[in-house]
């Protein structure tokens, strides 16, 4: 894998976020309202069941016997017979009602499997190839896609028999592969809707958090034009988020340029522990060493940020750090509230913040290194103080 990192300011990130998406190259449908049979169960009333009961024992049933027993009018009976026959659960001919081999399940079940068509809106997403179902809520929020402009197309390998949108979400059916889809859909419909063998492929941003199932759930912006951005929640997005945390794997090796270095993760924050080389590269490419920080890693298709944080590894190291925040604090002063008693002050909290032994950090260092830095206004002030004290 090739990655390139940049260190950067730490930023505000989501609360429990297991990864940060800073760009992200995704292939991805939104399939709205796809048909779809769904199996339920309808509980059968009392006066069913004692129907059910009479018509298995009696076969066949009539009107006229419920009448008898309950005193039902036979003419109300006759409207519940045709609703059980309309189920399934019972058949007539010329001599009165007859039980089915339906009907003594539903009788031990007391209730009747049916059939009713309801939409589904599935998500698509073509670098793993997986159709993920969205909850109702979801599926009346997630943006239709079909006419935004996209980044690019991605080609997606389906084979011939597979073109139907029918006979794909089908066979993922059948194979229990679509995330996310109730237990109870059976089938899809049968439509003449057509996939083509390519998919865009949008440019996103965002981050993963883990849900209480178990599972992740990725929050996307979509880019959809200049300055046009949908929203769009994946739940199941374990192929895509392990992608993504793969990527933020390569984080190991980002300060591996500086020199020796001690990289460890926890909660997903990076920690680096610099020896003197290291911490002397880091220094000297601007890395703002006591301080919280971000890195991006770019990968081929992707982006995505952690937090670091760079400890000292050794009393070198901690001195390189010591002089950086020191020069820091200086400079972060108004030049009109610095003197020499100040540098002293700041001198020796720097040293007390790195565990340094006493004059472990000196002022004539941490003015030297102001020279260099190129903080010519607080040296100035600082030597005026001293030069022209009567001023």
């Amino acid at each position: 894998m090739t990655v390139r990192f940049e260190f950067q300011a730490a930023r505000q990130t989501e609360t429990k976020a297991t990864v940060v998406v800073q760009e992200s190259l995704i292939g991805l449908d939104v399939w709205p309202d796809v048909p779809m049979v769904r199996k339920f169960e309808e509980d059968l009333t009392a006066i069913d069941r004692l129907v059910l009961e009479a018509a298995i024992a009696l076969n066949p049933v009539h009107a006229a016997d419920i009448e008898e027993i309950t005193g039902i009018p036979a003419e109300a009976v006759d409207g519940i017979i045709s609703r059980l026959v309309s189920l399934g659960l019972l058949q007539t001919d010329g001599y009165g009602a007859v039980a089915t081999d339906y009907a003594q399940p539903a009788l031990d079940r007391a209730a009747v499997v049916r059939l009713r068509q309801t939409p589904v809106t599935l998500l698509y997403l073509a670098d793993t190839d997986e159709i993920v179902a969205l909850s109702s809520s979801e599926g009346r929020r997630a943006p239709r896609l079909h006419h935004t402009k996209p980044a690019g197309f991605v080609d997606v390998q389906r084979g011939a028999s597979l073109t139907s949108q029918h006979n794909l979400i089908a066979e993922r059916i059948a194979g229990q592969a679509i995330r996310g889809l109730s237990q109870d859909i059976v089938s899809p419909v049968v439509t003449e809707t057509e996939i083509a063998d390519v998919c865009k492929q949008y440019r996103c941003s965002g981050y993963v958090r883990i849900g209480s199932d178990g599972t992740f759930r990725a929050y996307l912006k979509i880019e959809v034009g200049p300055s046009k951005r949908l929203t769009l929640q994946i739940p199941y997005a374990n192929q895509l988020a392990s992608r993504w945390e793969d990527l933020a794997e390569q984080a190991v090796s980002a300060a591996d340029a500086w020199g020796p270095v001690v990289a460890t993760r926890a909660d997903g924050s990076w920690r680096y522990e610099l020896g003197q080389e290291a911490a002397a590269s880091a220094a000297a490419a601007r890395i703002r060493l006591g301080h919280p920080g971000g890195l991006l890693i770019h990968g081929e298709r992707d982006v995505v940020y952690v937090d670091v944080e760079f400890v000292p590894g050794d009393e070198r190291a901690s001195h390189i750090f010591a002089l950086q925040h020191a020069v820091a604090e200086v400079s972060a002063r108004s030049v009109a509230n610095i003197d020499s008693e100040e540098l002293a002050a700041i001198t020796t909290a720097s040293t007390e913040r790195y565990d340094l032994p006493p004059n472990g950090l000196t002022v004539a260092e941490v003015r030297s290194a102001l020279w260099t830095g190129q903080h010519y206004q607080h040296v100035y002030a600082l030597r005026r103080q001293e030069d022209f004290p009567g001023e």
